[in-house]
């Protein structure tokens, strides 16, 4: 009887793992055709920024708007928070504030990398086209 109890778990315990695997698997290969579709948005958007000074001043005033939306916030919530003065959320004021300032600096960076593409748009496309031959050689793999 202890056998046959000792069997079922172990066969139990190898389909827990098989089902896992395929699950990892997919959630994987899935994670990777968005990077693809990702960066392939990203090439296209570079290009028409590259060839439309109209598409650049939109992605410009979307930058300069989402940043000012960021400042924004951040006074606000300090404006918020001192109406409110609980004790209590006093540091929830802080890691509140901190996580929108933190926003803005990573939003400032990638806006920042963007137009340095925009500068060495050549290089950027090679860089971003390795990426993408990487990326689809990883889902070939997966495959």
């Amino acid at each position: 009887m202890e056998d046959v109890k000792a069997l079922l778990i172990g066969i139990s315990g190898g389909l827990v793992v098989l089902a896992l695997s395929k699950v990892y698997r997919g959630f994987r290969k899935r994670s990777i055709q968005d990077d693809i579709r990702f960066l392939e948005f990203e090439r296209q958007h570079l290009e028409e920024m590259k060839r439309s000074s109209v598409e650049l001043n939109r992605s410009s005033f979307r930058a300069i708007f989402a940043l000012f939306l960021f400042i924004g916030l951040s006074n606000l919530s300090t404006i918020f928070f001192t109406v409110i003065d609980p004790v209590a959320l006093s540091g929830v004021s802080l890691l509140f504030n901190l996580l929108i300032w933190a926003m803005f600096v990573g939003l400032c960076i990638k806006f920042w990398r963007r137009y340095d593409n925009l500068k060495n748009f050549k290089e950027a496309t090679r860089k971003m086209n390795e990426r993408l031959e990487t990326l689809q050689d990883k889902l070939d793999k997966h495959s």
